[in-house]
């Protein structure tokens, strides 16, 4: 064995140089023993690459591991009314709280908190669609 043979490893695993590549595939050519360890090395780096998994085990793995999109609306309409029914009860608390102060008249109540509602909830949408551009 001579000092070509010992690159045997490095060319199996693709670590030589263009010039250095070139010399040992010329040494290939004449030495059996380079050849039959260059083959097993070869063999043995395929024996080491998993086998790929079935289509249909990818799919059900992959449907049971991604997140679902949910709608906005979905998730927060709800939140986003009870906390305007809250606010609305928690005013009219405050309101029997202090009765001497001059009674609202509740439909506009219900008018400004129901624009105010809109527009925050425009805002929050905006920004949440923003948000899950980014993502």
């Amino acid at each position: 064995m001579n000092n070509t043979c010992e690159k045997a490893v490095l060319y199996a695993a693709g670590e030589l140089t263009a010039d250095e590549k070139a010399a040992f595939e010329t040494h290939l050519k004449t030495c059996a023993s380079c050849r039959a360890e260059v083959a097993l090395l070869n063999k043995t780096q395929e024996a080491l690459i998993p086998p790929a998994a079935p289509g249909v085990v990818v799919e059900e793995l992959f449907a049971k591991t991604t997140r679902k999109k949910i709608s906005f609306l979905a998730v927060w309409k709800t939140a986003l009314a009870g906390t305007a029914v809250l606010g609305v009860g928690i005013f009219f608390l405050l309101a029997t709280l202090h009765p001497d102060r001059a009674a609202f008249d509740t439909t506009e109540i219900v008018a400004y908190m129901s624009e105010h509602l809109d527009e925050d909830y425009q805002n929050f949408s905006s920004d949440l669609e923003l948000f899950e551009e980014d993502f």
